[in-house]
């Protein structure tokens, strides 16, 4: 409540003199915080123009690198007033996470070792703190959040002392061994059970400081998730029939060990309690006795508690590290993580901020979950208005840019909704907005989403380049170079690709370029008014170039190359239009729909109207160009009509070549693809109709109609008949285009 207060305070003294509008100046080698924050005096930290900036104001970041989490504690009132960070033009500004580590000593030839006091790291400790999330899948190895980078390489963790001081194979790697308990995170819990009698599972209880997350270890039950020290568990009239003294519990860990306590009836009572130790994986789960006061009879309510083992005062960290032989890295850039983001809010509603310019790197980021808070290097924590452009985003160990989730909450959109709903403190949503939001898949379309993503270059993230559940909505993705994200993972996951939105309503998605990825975009749950156009995906050969999953549309995927080994997985309500397609297709129910029942919506709203079933099929195809090797599969199994339109399928022989060039990336056909007697029109709203489900048209955000009158390179198309493919036909000999123009941003 204070907070609000003195952000209203602050309004209020900005309407007063909404014309004055200051420029912040931060220099790292010249500035000192006791500064004026002038171009002659600038401040040191960003942080310390952060406090000062109001909206309207401009944060002016000069050259230098730059080692502290920005954290924005208030952003603009509208688009016009907004606070601005941005490197100064022409100067290269880095914020990162890491720090520089000397006093390394030589183990072997390649090994070298470091031990630092846990005190270095600060709070969090990245090499003690381990992954974890609900669709985050570990295989039993303590991949940590941690991670140690040589020059602008990041090393790889592996998971043991001798692994580590064997001769480098592939990727050098890291192993650090630390005093802690394996992190803030102590434990999974699905089920309680008083001896001889039946279970009261997860399901059936409610959760206050968790997360009721899917497990796929535990297929048709969803366990309360990743608890935390203090973390409370209510289970009501638990049955303990003619008589027990023994509360069993299920539950599973990573960490080294966690405590349960046990309260009977009164929270307020003396506890029972439970020593829980690690069993293997966050998805293996062990039974664990708790040994009762008494014996009880009949039914009683049980309130547990996770708390976490005293921690060990000044603990230590050691950390291994692989080198190339003659490499001393006492001697070169050598850094560990630090800080688990970059650049991101400590509360939600910070809104209107413009982040531009800068190389934004290395961050011991967690695993973003759409049941949870989706952490990223950057990201605004479920706020709205964001412009995030040309910047270099890279090295996170999870995602890049994070368009939010507001706070812990419940994979709502697979469950029935717990007893009691409770609220995260710190997660700006009321009781009554998280029950809307868990069990309608609503929430209010001005208070997160319409941010603006262009001209980032995204690399290098172990989870995803851009994540977002509902707070992806009604944005705009524009113009990023997006690849190698998530290769050669020591970990596996359903959250994972170059870009994963959820519920991302009315996103515009185009003009991207996306490789090299564990899959290209994958859109799920509740998108709907969607554009995919203009993207050019290659060599994402993991999984697909586009997986839209279990959605009912509109979603219009237009002018896209496409030339990964599979190209499109497809739910329905999808128009695929003027695409150039040199993969598998896959339209079956059982892979993208599956009969899952999932949320839609009226037009342009998140009010939704309930579920519906995902049958398959919906789909229209109209004038998209075919490489031989294209294959379509599962296309007569959907409920659903598909609806096939002047599509053309290159002769047999017809290859797609993409090269790159020192000022871009090239396509070439080996075959003139203008051959085409095939009879074109040109694609609008009146042509395609509306989806089973949804019954919305295929319209541009505002409601007002498309028309496909441009080809991937901007050129007009011909409106009597309009060529297939995503190229217009300029002449009869061109088979080669610039289809990526190379940035300048770094």
């Amino acid at each position: 409540m204070y907070k609000r207060l003195s952000y209203l305070l602050v309004l209020a003294t900005v309407s007063i003199s909404m014309a004055a509008q200051t420029t912040w100046h931060v220099s790292a080698t010249k500035g000192n915080n006791s500064n004026d924050g002038s171009e002659a005096q600038p401040l040191q930290s960003i942080n310390a123009a952060a406090q000062r900036a109001m909206p309207g104001d401009f944060i002016t970041v000069h050259e230098g690198i730059y080692r502290e989490k920005v954290v924005p504690p208030r952003g603009g009132i509208s688009d016009k007033q907004r606070i601005t960070y941005q490197a100064a033009e022409g100067e290269k500004v880095i914020i990162t996470g890491s720090e520089p580590v000397k006093g390394w000593t030589r183990v072997n030839d390649h090994t070298w070792k470091v031990t630092l006091p846990n005190s270095f790291f600060g709070t969090r400790n990245p090499f003690d703190e381990q992954l974890y999330g609900s669709w985050y899948h570990g295989h039993g190895r303590p991949n940590h959040t941690g991670f140690v980078i040589h020059g602008d390489l990041r090393l790889r963790e592996t998971f043991s002392l001798a692994e580590v001081m064997a001769p480098i194979d592939g990727v050098p790697r890291f192993y650090a061994e630390a005093d802690g308990n394996g992190g803030p995170v102590l434990m999974n819990l699905e089920w309680v059970r008083p001896s001889c009698e039946e279970k009261k599972t997860s399901m059936q209880a409610s959760v206050k400081g968790g997360d009721q997350s899917i497990c796929i270890a535990i297929v048709d039950r969803w366990p309360f998730g990743y608890l935390r020290d203090g973390s409370q568990m209510f289970f009501e009239d638990v049955d303990f029939g003619n008589g027990s003294d023994t509360l069993f519990v299920q539950a599973a860990t990573l960490a080294k060990a966690g405590i349960i306590e046990a309260y009977i009836d009164d929270p307020s009572g003396t506890p029972v309690s439970a020593y829980i130790t690690n069993t293997g994986d966050w998805e293996r789960f062990g039974v664990f006795p708790i040994v009762l006061h008494n014996r009880l009879h009949g039914r009683h309510h049980v309130y547990l508690t996770v708390k976490a083992p005293t921690p060990k005062m000044d603990g230590q960290t050691t950390i291994y590290a692989q080198f190339a032989k003659g490499v001393d890295p006492n001697k070169e850039q050598v850094e560990v993580t630090v800080r688990p983001e970059v650049f991101y809010p400590d509360h939600t509603g910070v809104d209107y901020i413009t982040v531009r310019g800068f190389t934004l790197q290395n961050a011991a980021t967690n695993w973003a979950p759409p049941s949870a808070e989706q952490p990223g290097l950057i990201g605004p924590h479920w706020a709205k208005g964001w412009i995030i452009e040309h910047n270099t985003i890279c090295r996170s160990r999870c995602s890049g840019i994070s368009l939010g989730r507001s706070t812990y909450g419940h994979a709502h959109h697979y469950q029935y909704l717990p007893p009691r709903i409770y609220a995260d403190p710190e997660g700006g949503q009321t009781v009554e907005q998280l029950r809307d939001y868990f069990e309608n898949a609503s929430w209010d379309k001005d208070e997160a989403g319409h941010h603006i993503v262009r001209h980032n270059h995204i690399y290098d993230c172990g989870q995803t380049g851009i994540v977002g559940c509902s707070g992806g909505a009604f944005s705009l993705i524009e113009d990023n170079e997006i690849h190698d994200i998530c290769m050669g993972e020591t970990f596996t996951g359903e959250e994972m690709g170059g870009i994963k939105l959820h519920f991302a309503n009315d996103a515009l998605i185009r003009g991207n370029h996306i490789y090299r990825c564990i899959r290209g975009l994958w859109l799920d749950w509740g998108g709907q008014g969607m554009q995919v156009t203009d993207n050019l995906f290659h060599d994402n050969n993991e999984q697909e170039d586009i997986f839209i999953e279990v959605c009912h549309g509109p979603i219009l995927v237009a002018n896209n190359i496409l030339l990964s080994r599979q190209a499109l997985s497809l739910s329905q309500g999808i128009a695929c239009v003027h695409n150039l397609i040199g993969g598998k297709v896959i339209a079956g129910r059982d892979r993208c729909a599956g009969g899952r029942y999932t949320y839609y919506y009226p037009a342009h709203s998140t009010k939704s109207l309930g579920k519906a079933p995902n049958l398959g099929g919906d789909l229209q195809w109209h004038n998209n160009l075919l490489l031989p090797v294209a294959k379509l599969e599962g296309w007569d199994e959907p409920e659903h009509p598909i609806d096939l339109v002047a599509n053309t399928t290159m002769p047999e022989g017809t290859t797609a070549t993409l090269e790159e060039r020192t000022d871009g990336w090239y396509l070439s056909l080996n075959a003139n693809c203008w051959q085409d007697q095939t009879k074109h029109k040109l694609v609008t709203t009146a042509t395609l109709r509306k989806p089973v489900v949804t019954k919305q048209a295929f319209t541009n955000p505002d409601g007002s109609p498309i028309k496909l009158n441009t080809d991937y390179l901007g050129i007009r198309r011909k409106v009597s008949n309009p060529s297939a493919g995503p190229f217009e036909r300029k002449s009869q000999d061109a088979n080669t285009w610039k289809v990526w123009n190379k940035k300048t941003r770094e």
